[in-house]
């Protein structure tokens, strides 16, 4: 119990100068001054915990808002009875967005993708190659406006089977 209280709080340091190294190195050339220089993922749910499970009801993904700055981040987790993901990222800004999917644990990076204005991107794991599921753990992923001010959303599933992982709609 003591290591995954620890592991909990190394977690949430982790993310927390993340966010702060994010937010420290936004662009001043900014589309938006009167909004916040640094910005986070909302949840619509009430959760004030960091990292949000993603939604195993397929009917019922989790839904997040990516604005506020240039570096948009959202922590996620994947459990190991739900290993299978897909994500339905959405720009809706008059620039380009880079969207990256890295896992904590291992920094390792699973997609680095440009979403162009008003274009969505649909990734789902077992059609990029990862057809035994994902790591468990936690993940972040982040949206970089490159100076401009992020506007997106992006909904999120995870199941136990790779039939689980049909497209998401918006």
């Amino acid at each position: 119990m003591k290591k995954k209280g620890l592991f909990l709080a190394v977690l949430l340091l982790s993310l927390t100068t993340a966010t702060l190294t994010a937010c420290d190195s936004t662009s001043s050339t900014q589309e938006n001054t009167s909004t916040p220089k640094s910005g986070v993922l909302s949840s619509n749910s009430t959760s004030t915990t960091l990292t949000n499970p993603l939604s195993e009801e397929e009917d019922k993904p989790s839904h997040f808002i990516a604005s506020g700055g240039a570096t948009v981040q959202q922590p996620f987790t994947v459990n190991s009875e739900f290993v299978h993901i897909k994500l339905l990222m959405k720009n809706n800004s008059r620039h380009e967005v880079n969207v990256s999917l890295t896992h904590l644990d291992t920094s390792t990076v699973y997609f680095a993708r440009t979403i162009a204005a008003g274009e969505s991107l649909d990734w789902i794991n077992i059609n990029e190659g990862f057809t035994q599921g994902m790591r468990t753990g936690g993940y972040l992923l982040q949206w970089s406006g490159g100076g401009y001010n992020v506007d997106g959303e992006v909904w999120g599933a995870a199941g136990s089977d790779p039939d689980d992982t049909a497209p998401l709609s918006y």
